[in-house]
């Protein structure tokens, strides 16, 4: 069914004055009613164009490396650097 889109808009300013008019609880319907002749025009003119095709390009990640675990104790002179970060 092609449904020419002046009469489409046409229908559209239709439901907006009726919108402008309507009580606050009909707004939402009336906006609803807007929405679908929006996607009617969309929809309609999605069709005359061919669709495209898209490459996809495989998204490359690097592996994850190893965390460095120091497990020999460094010792110093003073006998600081001990198993706590607070030890100084």
């Amino acid at each position: 069914m092609n449904v020419p889109h002046e009469r489409v808009l046409a229908k559209m300013e239709q439901e907006i004055a009726a919108a402008r008019s309507a009580s606050p609880g009909d707004i939402e319907r009336h906006v609803y009613a807007i929405k679908s002749m929006c996607e009617l025009i969309i929809g309609s003119r999605e069709k005359d164009y061919a669709p495209r095709s898209v490459s996809v390009q495989p998204v490359v990640t690097p592996s994850p490396q190893p965390a460095i675990q120091q497990t020999e104790r460094i010792v110093t002179d003073d006998g600081s650097n001990g198993d706590s970060i607070f030890d100084f």
